[in-house]
């Protein structure tokens, strides 16, 4: 399982080096099965939000992480 979580990252940091500790705002948004799903979930989540469009200064980037029931799985 994959988490999808929703960064919204000032324009003045490049997409790289937008990440959870250096976002203006973390969103935890849905979990999903898949890398692909992650994408659409993300963007869906996204859209019916008022994230879109808040200031010019900020942009969205959607990151899928394991989610932490898999890590748990996996130590198993």
């Amino acid at each position: 399982m994959l988490q999808v979580v929703i960064l919204i990252c000032s324009a003045n940091l490049s997409q790289v080096d937008c990440q959870t500790n250096t976002a203006l705002d973390v969103i935890i948004g849905p979990q999903v099965s898949n890398a692909m799903m992650c994408g659409l979930q993300g963007q869906a989540y996204v859209a019916n939000t008022a994230i879109v469009g808040r200031s010019s200064n900020e942009y969205v980037k959607i990151r899928c992480s394991p989610s932490k029931a898999a890590k748990a799985a996996q130590r198993l």
